[in-house]
């Protein structure tokens, strides 16, 4: 993990020189040799992973780390030091920085002097890389851990599959799976090795979602830059690589709540020393070098975090009795990540206000009801999700000061419409994803000015806001995804869709809400959309004869979309949905779906049926869709699951085939309902 350290300070210094330009200046020569010495060490690196390390390499990569961390710890306390002071005083600070940057960088190039002199970097030979190439590729080939054995470590009371990929079938001992897990992570390149360690730091049970994993690394730094390529995409990439190499395993893939990853057990076994943890336990030692704090209780922990400089703090549970001052800046100053995800917290410490490094601000589904007054000191912050957060309806206009913010993730937990954004929005040119924003206010019109976002969800759309917004979605031509809701959805409102609306070509993902005269008739264009939803759209024409023809689509919702009593083969004719894998279908209205054309939806793995409480009957021809995996009948009607039966159903020829089946009956539902002491007058959502 040295190598990963190293170069991602590097990165870090070459952000910083950048960004902080008036605190660092008078500082460029340090710094330049500061990054030189640091450059110096890659030579050190080349060959470490693969062969048996002394002692002495081990003991001056320690040091190493150690002088990295304190760089990192040092260099953080100047930006905190230089933002509270004025004129002489930011003299006297520079001075005294530069005094210890090089007191710093002649401890590097005594270590470089010391490791150069042992011969450490004398490099391999082409053949003897050759060699071991070979070697390698022999050794893991044996040694390859089987799925079975993965999945043996995931909970009973899982109900969803999980997916170890690239793992392949012979049984193998634990001892050589060892050397196996060994042998894999240490010829896995720097970044990584520092993606996967860091997927360890969270429990073995927590499932974490792709686009959070994505921001969190990115927020923390351990994303290597590549040209032309923004950090989320080549976070994305590392992310796939280590699925593809059955380290990272895959839930949920294909369901409608997103990618949920965890760390293959065994990998997560050999890792987890990697990295320091702080867990609820008074009683536990932590070590001071431990850089990620995660808790069920912090104020358990007490006199265990003074002696840290934690850079990221993730509480976990129920964090309800939290107030006053539980976030002592004495050792939460450096923190980049703040996560309160489905905590119970109501109120941030006003300390948050003076966390001037995070980048990562996270409140999802917590009961916070206001931001820090000072929100717009978190200079540094990339990401600000707010959504289902306690009572937020608007956001201050402090957020208009947070100009390197990537990521505004927004939701009214209240009354399920957008949040309010304060007049100026178009400022924050940095600005990746914005969703969960009210479309009024004239918020739509300055839409125009984000032209570089790849994620947009509008709510409230309406005939007063629909022109500037369309206007200005056609600008972002790099939109990927694009979620649009009508006012009142639940209500069963129009979602406007003005026929001058062109989305861009790029889009992959797609969600409208309300109700539709028709489809969409550039809907047809999208050859890049992957995944859609029409969502309470109540269409009286069959949308099918559309998306079908979409070359691309894998996952389709069809939420209260089309109100049919039957459908045929028409709803899927011969090579209709060439890549779909998901078919998810939501109807009150829908009595039986009676045939499947030959050749149909050729790639299907997952067919959901939700909410359809008056289907009688699947469709003929199912039985012959092979590759289906699994299929849902939420509820199920009491006689039509008499049919469904293995023992003399008339339709149970058309389900035998299919490995998992999931249902519930209609009875079974009605006596839950029944028994549910909150059952009157409850509203549920779709999801």
């Amino acid at each position: 993990m040295a190598e990963a350290l190293v170069k991602f300070f590097l990165q870090r210094l070459e952000s910083l020189s950048l960004q902080e330009t008036r605190t660092f200046v008078g500082l460029n020569d340090q710094i330049q040799h500061i990054k030189g010495s640091l450059r110096e060490f890659g030579k050190f690196f080349g060959d470490s992973g693969s062969r048996d390390i002394n002692h002495a390499f081990s003991t001056w990569v320690n040091q190493l780390r150690d002088l990295v961390y304190d760089m990192d710890d040092q260099v953080d306390e100047f930006i905190i030091q230089m933002d509270k002071q004025i004129g002489s005083n930011r003299l006297t600070l520079t001075e005294c920085f530069r005094s210890e940057l090089q007191k710093i960088e002649s401890q590097l190039d005594e270590l470089i002097r010391r490791m150069a002199e042992s011969g450490i970097e004398e490099e391999e030979t082409g053949e003897q890389k050759h060699n071991k190439e070979q070697s390698y590729g022999k050794e893991e080939s044996q040694l390859e851990l089987n799925s079975a054995t993965i999945e043996g470590w995931k909970e009973e009371n899982e109900g969803e599959e999980v997916q170890a990929s690239g793992q392949k079938d012979a049984q193998t001992s634990p001892a050589s799976s060892s050397v196996s897990f060994n042998l894999k992570y240490k010829n896995l390149p720097y970044y990584l090795q520092s993606c996967l360690t860091y997927c360890c730091i969270f429990p073995e049970n927590y499932w974490i979602h792709k686009g959070k994993l994505i921001r969190l690394l990115v927020a923390e730094g351990l994303v290597q830059g590549k040209t032309g390529q923004i950090l989320e995409d080549t976070a994305e990439e590392n992310i796939n690589e280590l699925v593809n190499q059955g380290m990272l395993q895959v839930k949920d893939e294909h369901l409608q709540n997103g990618t949920k990853f965890t760390v293959s057990s065994p990998y997560r076994m050999f890792i987890r020393e990697n990295f320091a943890t702080t867990l609820a336990n008074s009683d536990l030692t932590t070590p001071s070098a431990a850089r990620h704090v995660l808790t069920s209780d912090i104020m358990k922990l007490g006199h265990n975090l003074s002696n840290l400089r934690p850079r990221s703090l993730f509480l976990f549970g129920n964090e309800d009795h939290l107030e006053g001052h539980w976030l002592d800046l004495t050792w939460a100053k450096f923190l980049r990540v703040l996560d309160l995800e489905d905590t119970k917290v109501q109120r941030l410490p006003d300390e948050v206000g003076d966390l001037i490094h995070l980048t990562y601000l996270g409140l999802k589904h917590s009961n916070i009801y206001e931001l820090p007054a000072r929100l717009g000191k978190l200079q540094a912050l990339q990401t600000l999700d707010i959504r289902w957060c306690g009572n937020l309806s608007t956001l201050s206009p402090e957020v208009l000061s947070l100009a390197r913010l990537r990521h505004l993730k927004m939701l009214k937990n209240i009354n399920v419409s957008g949040m309010k954004l304060p007049e100026g929005i178009g400022r924050l040119r940095n600005l990746l994803t914005l969703t969960g924003m009210h479309a009024g206010g004239g918020i739509a019109e300055e839409l125009d000015k984000l032209t570089q976002l790849r994620k947009l969800g509008v709510m409230d759309v309406a005939e007063e806001n629909a022109g500037e917004l369309y206007t200005s979605i056609m600008k972002m031509q790099g939109l990927l995804c694009l979620s649009l809701e009508a006012k009142h959805t639940f209500n069963k409102q129009h979602l406007v869709l003005l026929d001058s609306f062109l989305p861009p070509p790029s889009l992959r993902k797609l969600r409208l809400e309300g109700l539709l005269d028709k489809i969409p008739g550039w809907l047809g264009s999208l050859e890049s959309l992957t995944k859609l939803r029409l969502g309470f759209s109540h269409l009286s024409e069959n949308p099918t004869s559309v998306l079908q023809l979409l070359p691309n689509l894998k996952i389709l919702t069809l939420w209260h979309a089309y109100d049919a009593q039957k459908v045929g083969k028409e709803f899927c004719k011969a090579g209709g949905y060439p890549k779909l894998e998901v078919l998810s279908i939501a109807s009150h209205v829908l009595e039986a779906w009676t045939e499947i054309e030959e050749g149909a939806l050729p790639s299907l793995q997952y067919l959901h049926f939700h909410n359809c409480l008056r289907l009688r009957m699947l469709p003929e021809g199912l039985q012959y869709i092979t590759t289906l995996k699994q299929l849902d009948l939420l509820p199920l009607l009491d006689e039509h699951a008499e049919r469904l039966k293995p023992d003399g159903g008339e339709e149970n020829h058309k389900i035998r085939n299919i490995p998992k089946i999931s249902f519930i009956p209609m009875s079974v539902l009605n006596s839950m309902v029944d028994s549910h002491p909150c059952r009157q007058g409850q509203v549920t959502s779709e999801e």
